[in-house]
């Protein structure tokens, strides 16, 4: 009995001393990435043209506050989230009399924070997701990720912060949608490219008005509407509501007209149009390019609603993979697309290798295919005949994961239902 009873109370131990095993390595590891981040950041200037607006915006900031920037700056075209990390910052680093440089560090360590705050929440959330070998390979693949490390440490953007919370709204839907709203707001504070995943929140809305179920589409709308709130206020107090919801995001759409803005997408030559080509030049005389591009991402939005319908049981793997798709369809198909667009994508599609190993391999293709795209650009440097063949490599990896997708619809309707045991 004595036996029995003190091997049970060394369990809990034992399983404590694990996990702080567990937090020590990842601590080791996340001092690698920062290392890595630090030494790349201060070797290459990065992308000029976007850190000198930046630190524009920076001064903008201290001079007029977040409030009534947007009317003093109407060139900036950025909402207000990222904007409120700037001016955080910016107050920080000068109250300790740092001036804030492009191409420096002492821009580039902001970005540098949010990509080791986002490798802390992979990490929590990955905790008994995966076997420790496997896990543990997919937690290196995404704080050693080189496509993510140069679009914050060397080009100098901020694509991470929209694409965590993109995937925190995504994880958090099915057990907090109050959560998720408030996430998904905050993504678009971001950057307005996070609506791509509110076609999955909205027809998985409409599946549960179907069966019946009210109360996600309640909590979501209360969490959503909290922020708004409170963002609407802040700025009509400063009277700057207006100005901010024009260059923020109604200037959004239209505002470069290429096909393809060095993003290797369909674009990029493969249906015979040269990145420069306008996309309101017309296809027939009856379409324009830009609403051909649209009506494809329509058709992926509507395969996403067909594989929400199909799937019986809804896990977050589910949504978490619709999102994928919905978001790398969004890289591919519609025309005025950055090459940056693909990182948001390539954040929900690591995150669902921690429920699905068959999504292993597309994330590794993609992490090195979306740094070559990143670095083409970045070295004004990006082959016509090579950017094919990656296009050609990214359509392959768009039809994969459609496969995949049907997969996931045939096992439910021969009665497999797809159980995701860590959620």
């Amino acid at each position: 009995m004595t036996d029995r009873l003190y091997r049970h109370t060394r369990k809990p131990q034992r399983l404590s001393m694990s996990l702080w095993i567990e937090w020590l390595l990842f601590l080791l590891l996340l001092s690698v990435g920062l290392g890595l981040r630090l030494w790349l950041g201060s070797r290459y200037a990065g992308f000029m043209s976007d850190q000198n607006l930046f630190v524009q915006w920076m001064n903008a900031l201290r001079q007029y506050g977040l409030g009534t920037v947007y009317i003093h700056d109407p060139n900036i075209n950025y909402p207000p989230l990222f904007l409120l990390f700037m001016q955080g910052y910016a107050a920080f680093l000068h109250g300790f009399g740092i001036t804030i440089q492009a191409g420096q560090l002492s821009f580039k360590s902001l970005l540098i924070v949010l990509d080791l705050v986002a490798g802390i929440a992979v990490f929590g959330w990955s905790l008994g997701k995966e076997k420790a070998i496997v896990r543990w390979g997919l937690l290196c693949l995404f704080v050693l990720n080189p496509a993510l490390i140069v679009n914050s440490s060397i080009w100098g953007q901020v694509d991470i912060l929209n694409g965590m919370l993109m995937a925190g709204a995504l994880l958090t839907f099915l057990a907090s949608p109050i959560l998720s709203g408030i996430l998904f707001f905050l993504a678009l504070l971001t950057k307005l490219q996070a609506i791509v995943i509110a076609p999955v929140f909205g027809l998985y809305l409409l599946k549960s008005l179907w069966q019946r179920n009210i109360k996600p589409l309640i909590h979501m709308t209360i969490g959503a509407v909290i922020p708004v709130i409170g963002v609407a206020i802040y700025f009509a107090s400063y009277g700057g509501l207006q100005a901010m919801l024009k260059s923020a995001y109604m200037s959004a759409v239209g505002l470069y007209t290429q096909v393809t803005l060095n993003a290797l997408n369909i674009w990029f030559y493969v249906v015979g149009t040269v990145p420069t080509t306008s996309d309101t030049a017309k296809l027939w005389n009856i379409i324009s390019l830009r609403n051909l591009g649209f009506i494809l991402l329509l058709l992926a939005v509507i395969y996403t609603g067909i594989y929400l319908w199909k799937c019986r049981t809804i896990t977050t793997a589910i949504l978490l993979k619709a999102g994928a798709w919905i978001s790398f369809a969004f890289f591919m198909l519609p025309t005025e697309i950055h090459e940056r667009y693909s990182i948001p994508a390539l954040i929900l599609i690591l995150l669902v290798t921690m429920l699905d190993r068959k999504w292993i391999a597309i994330a590794c293709i993609l992490s090195v295919t979306i740094t070559y795209n990143l670095w083409g650009v970045l070295t004004s440097n990006l082959p016509q005949l090579s950017g094919i063949v990656v296009v050609w490599i990214h359509i392959f990896i768009l039809l994969w994961i459609g496969w995949l997708m049907y997969r996931d619809m045939r096992s439910t309707s021969r009665g497999i239902v797809w159980v995701d045991t860590n959620n």
